[in-house]
């Protein structure tokens, strides 16, 4: 689960593995496989950032990788 601000300033808590798509369009919206939309306060790269972070903690499936800048975390059990 990560923690995420609506624009009210309300916390919402995501399942992260339930996230299909993360988009800026000027708001960050977050669309789950559900189809339920959120939009939230946070950047599409500060979610990526608490996605990876959530894969790194729990030990789940995870293949996040996008090298130079940042994000990490590989390890994906075939």
């Amino acid at each position: 689960m990560i923690k995420l601000t609506r624009f009210d300033g309300s916390e919402l808590t995501i399942n992260a593995n339930l996230i299909e798509v993360v988009e800026a369009n000027p708001d960050t919206v977050v669309t789950l496989i559900t189809n339920k939309r959120f939009i939230v306060k946070e950047t599409p790269e500060e979610i990526i950032e608490l996605v990876v972070k959530h894969y790194e903690k729990a030990g789940g499936p995870r293949l996040i990788v996008y090298e130079n800048e940042r994000y990490r975390t590989e390890e994906c059990a075939s």
